[in-house]
């Protein structure tokens, strides 16, 4: 008797479940922008709910949502797998998650910062499910801290975008830079660095890079200088070479 019990709760709670994430899809759908890119989905990752545009953009208008995932959506399919374990520790965590990552629209590569919602039920006090927005990223230089006033002195130097093109950077100080932008530190920008690369770089490795090779061709004498300096010249509005897959670089 307690395990049909039991188990009439655990349809019981599901229904609970499903008619919150629905409840908060239609309330949703009455306020979504026509620019925005959102995604709702339930515990196992299956969308609840996608936005138009997003609908759009990846050709899947009419798409049954109820077997649908990651996957699905040919923008961020490379990616599906850790969207998916994303989604595991924010339902877990019950804390708002943030990645800077990039969708593919048939070869140009797009950045978005992504934020991750836990929705918490509060009828049962359960994480059940979890909302996806994407925001357009323009510039890296919007997740630095601060761009100090150094940034004066290579502005007065007369510098231009001419300079980046001598530049000659090997595909792994791209990629260094790229992270050092968004103020990663060396052990961060290690670890996404070997993620992307599928190597297996020292964090002793990456500081050599950063103080020997970096700080050399950018001609200053600090990581900050460098960072600003990258900034002006317009690292911050291109994309590293070895960047042109889909990826996911959590920074919240």
């Amino acid at each position: 008797m307690s395990q049909v019990f039991q188990y009439n709760r655990g349809k019981l709670d599901w229904k609970i479940e499903m008619n919150y994430l629905q409840d908060y899809v239609n309330a949703l759908k009455m306020v979504v922008l026509p620019e925005q890119k959102t995604i709702i989905v339930n515990p196992e990752s299956y969308f609840v709910y996608v936005s138009p545009l997003l609908m759009e953009k990846n050709n899947v208008l009419g798409i049954d949502l109820s077997v649908a995932t990651y996957d699905s959506l040919p923008a961020i399919q490379q990616i599906s797998e850790s969207c998916i374990q994303e989604d595991v520790e924010c339902l877990k965590n019950r804390q708002i998650q943030q990645y800077i990552t990039s969708q593919n629209y048939d070869g140009e590569i797009q950045l978005y910062l992504k934020q991750k919602t836990p929705l918490v039920d509060p009828n049962i006090d359960q994480a059940v499910g979890v909302r996806v927005d994407f925001f357009p990223i323009f510039s890296l230089g919007h997740f630095k801290p601060y761009i100090n006033n150094h940034i004066v002195k290579y502005d007065n130097l007369g510098f231009t975008n001419q300079k980046r093109l001598k530049l000659e950077l090997t595909e792994i100080e791209e990629l260094i830079v790229f992270l050092l932008i968004m103020h990663a530190k060396p052990k961060v920008v290690t670890h996404h660095l070997n993620m992307i690369m599928h190597k297996d770089t020292a964090v002793s490795t990456v500081r050599n890079i950063i103080h020997q090779q970096l700080l050399r061709k950018f001609e200053v004498l600090t990581v900050e200088d460098l960072i600003d300096k990258a900034i002006f010249f317009g690292y911050d509005t291109i994309l590293p070479r070895i960047m042109v897959e889909q990826f996911s670089i959590r920074i919240v």
